[in-house]
């Protein structure tokens, strides 16, 4: 990647805003991390055989990094992993873009291991744009708010073997607000922070999505019109500060790994679509510091002006990534809390304080940023601000992502309810190809959760209204152990290339992992030292290591220490390494799998309607009715639903006498 010397240039040069006209058959609202992923699903998988249109308010905001510049961490470093095997674009950006990289909870078990960068913003952005401009020739970009949700009464006539059962609208296409109409036959939107943004600094209100930036209003007036329901929802950021005006001299350092491990499984190979050297930028650390009484004592007297404790802002924020506000009200027996100092750019001054999300007045957040060590002289560059927005409760959709009200309108990332670019990215993705599908009238692709987080978050959204922004943990999956990020490829990309969203090429490297692990198995279970003991059964061991094995005197099958002392190999020794064991705990998740499996794989008719079914208790039928859901585990994850209510369901839709029409056909 080159590099970016001045972020105020224009990275979106290799763009064209291409003549609008005519019909799409995707249209993407929103350049967000929802908004490329989707763009990208889409158009790649329809190049040469339709189009794909990117409506974005500044094209040079495309992949912009709104709050923390930083990529993965718990839970959400697989998801990156996964949507890079799934052939997305946002490991790659972050492999060309990041200037940290970590494997966060080294010291305990591989299911909770998570990678995790920090990322330059600016270089992030460049890397986002070029990559949809290098690889997306049918993609045309928009600039413009979109005003108004083009749809038609749905007739019988174009339902298809995709279309929601309950749909009462179709989508035509969309009108900007400059009056310009464009036709699509599908629409995705990932509107993010700016569906009626606003955003709050102390008594100040502005609307908006990110600062300096405008706000969508008129497009949740329309989606109410076609009987979409919305609610609100908040989250925040802190004030950025200027790095020479910090003193670092007292505080710790937190370095990044040596040597750093990348997150796309192309990167540092000539696969990679940015090609290029990992890490491709200058390695750097951050720093930690920590609020005191002080400040804390300062946040207790001002929360009168605090905007979501002095009832100006009535909805709910992310419990697992509190305000600093929340943090000093919730646990008030804490001394202190950590702040992490974390650079935006190797290009500007500017630095991150992550860990006082805040949306105070700002001349309260000038008193505590001067109060906590290392910042008593600090310069704020930017004061954190709260913003609200419109956001649609997720019984609406599908987990395809398309609403059920409106055939061929998706939605995808926080207009779900979610919190996050990863989730937000991951819905993109899979919202992007599902679009597509729907075009090319072939069935979405739906990930179990046993087969991804991206499967575990989706159906979590369709079978759980979120109450709060929805955050992404290693303790919402049931099978975190085969969810590992080092096994993303092997999980997910064959999916990835059968429905032509990766290359054959990457199929190809995949075999090739397959086939060097296996050989690497071969050898340690052939290998073997005086007494017996294989060298698979001593790895398998926990007081086992990979350096202390390769020096052990095997009295056969030496040619084994040179396999595990080969750094070109060491990835996949590891893994060899946590299924060798971890392989009791492995077998036993494929067995619940496959009990969960029995669930999913009963469909519930798209026709069924739980209304008629008298034998259900009131409260399962409202549940059914108002979720839809499409699988009989979907239907035993809903809360409201007993088993009993289940074996009810399962004999109705059994049974061929209690069929209706509708369910039959």
């Amino acid at each position: 990647m080159p590099p970016v010397p001045n972020p105020n240039a224009d990275p979106c040069q290799p763009l064209t805003c291409a003549d609008p006209t005519g019909t799409f058959d995707v249209i993407v609202v929103g350049g967000g991390h929802a908004g490329v992923e989707a763009a990208w699903a889409a158009s790649r998988m329809l190049t040469g055989r339709g189009r794909v249109a990117m409506i974005t308010m500044d094209r040079r905001a495309i992949g912009r990094m709104s709050c923390n510049p930083a990529i993965g961490g718990l839970a959400k470093g697989q998801i990156v992993r996964e949507i890079d095997a799934l052939g997305g674009l946002m490991a790659h950006a972050t492999d060309a873009a990041g200037i940290q990289f970590r494997i966060l909870n080294r010291s305990k078990g591989p299911a909770v291991q998570s990678p995790r960068a920090q990322a330059d913003k600016y270089r992030y952005a460049v890397a986002v744009q070029t990559l949809l401009a290098a690889h997306c020739p049918n993609l045309t970009i928009v600039e413009g708010i979109v005003d108004e949700l083009l749809a038609s009464p749905v007739h019988a006539a174009m339902r298809t073997n995709e279309s929601p059962s309950n749909a009462k609208w179709t989508i035509e296409g969309v009108k900007l607000e400059s009056g310009l109409i464009l036709s699509a036959k599908t629409v995705i939107l990932t509107t993010g922070t700016f569906l009626r943004g606003l955003m709050h600094t102390g008594e100040q209100k502005t609307p908006g999505g990110r600062v300096g930036e405008k706000t969508a209003a008129g497009l949740s007036a329309s989606m109410a019109r076609l009987g979409l329901e919305l609610g609100r929802l908040k989250t925040g950021t802190p004030p950025r500060l200027a790095r020479d005006s910090i003193d670092f001299s007292g505080l710790a350092p937190q370095p990044g790994d040596a040597p750093p491990v990348p997150f796309s499984y192309l990167s540092g190979t000539p696969l990679s679509p940015l090609c290029g050297s990992f890490p491709a930028q200058p390695q750097v650390d951050c720093h930690i510091t920590y609020t005191n009484a002080a400040v804390h004592d300062l946040i207790r007297e001002n929360l009168h002006r605090a905007p979501m404790y002095s009832g100006q802002i009535q909805s709910r924020g992310p419990r697992y990534c509190p305000s600093i506000e929340d943090k000093v009200v919730r646990f008030a027996d804490k001394s202190q809390h950590q702040i992490f100092l974390e650079p935006e750019s190797l290009d500007t001054d500017e630095i991150y304080c992550n860990g006082i999300s805040t949306s105070l007045p700002a001349d309260v957040q000038d008193r505590i940023v001067h109060s906590i060590a290392g910042m008593e002289k600090a310069k704020v560059l930017k004061w954190g601000y709260a913003v609200e927005y419109d956001f649609a409760p997720t019984h609406q959709i599908s987990a395809s992502l398309q609403t059920h009200a409106v055939q061929g309108l998706f939605l995808a990332g926080q207009i779900n309810g979610t919190s996050g670019y990863e989730e937000a990215a991951g819905q993109g993705l899979m919202a992007g190809l599902n679009a597509a599908r729907l075009v090319q009238q072939v069935s979405p692709v739906i990930l179990s959760r046993h087969q991804a987080y991206i499967g575990v978050m989706i159906d979590d959204l369709v079978t759980k209204i979120p109450t709060e922004p929805y955050r992404m943990f290693t303790s919402r999956a049931e099978f975190r152990l085969s969810l590992r990020s080092d096994n993303a490829d092997q999980r997910l990309t064959d999916l990835a290339c059968s429905i032509g969203l990766a290359t054959p090429q990457r199929a190809a490297q995949l075999a090739q992992k397959r086939q060097t692990m296996e050989r690497i198995t071969r050898e340690l279970k052939h290998a073997c030292i005086a007494g017996g003991a294989t060298a698979w059964e001593l790895l398998a061991r926990p007081d086992t290591e990979i350096a202390a094995l390769s020096a052990m005197n095997f009295i056969r099958g030496r040619e084994i220490c040179a396999v595990l002392r080969d750094p070109a190999l060491l990835p996949m020794v590891e893994q060899v390494r946590i299924e060798a064991r971890y392989q009791g705990y492995i077998d036993r998740e494929q067995h619940a799998v496959q009990r969960l499996t029995e669930l999913e794989s009963k469909a519930i008719p798209r026709g069924f309607d739980a209304s008629t079914v008298i034998e259900l208790r009131r409260e399962a039928r409202d549940a059914l009715l108002k979720f839809r859901p499409q699988t009989l585990g979907q239907a035993s994850r809903l809360e409201g639903i007993t088993p009993a209510d289940l074996s009810i369901v399962l004999m109705h839709i059994s049974s061929p006498r209690r069929k209706t029409p509708a369910a039959a056909g």
